[in-house]
């Protein structure tokens, strides 16, 4: 198995914190990323979705009027916070190195 791309574990990263902030549709999913920078379309956001939910991370429930609203879970969490102690790591060797 090959590890995951540096985009796909970055877009996990940006979808796992927006949901954590607030439950979100798919549209608002991809307008929140493209307001960061990030130009996801729904073909490319839909099997990083379906993965989340594979691994148990994120929740999708049905709302009527809306779609499908993804939520976090305390899987969800837990991986967030392993992606942002590595970025808090990453971010310490390159302080250390500039010094």
């Amino acid at each position: 198995m090959k590890p995951p791309s540096l985009d796909r574990i970055v877009s996990r990263l940006y979808i796992l914190k927006l949901v954590q902030a607030s439950p979100a549709t798919v549209f608002n999913l991809m307008e929140r990323l493209r307001e960061r920078g990030i130009d996801k379309n729904i073909r490319a956001l839909r099997p990083i979705l379906r993965s989340l939910m594979m691994a148990r991370a994120i929740t999708a429930e049905l709302v009527e009027g809306n779609g499908r609203v993804y939520s976090i879970t305390d899987a969800g969490r837990a991986e967030l916070d392993a992606y942002l102690a590595h970025l808090d790591v990453l971010k310490e060797e390159v302080k250390d190195s500039a010094d």
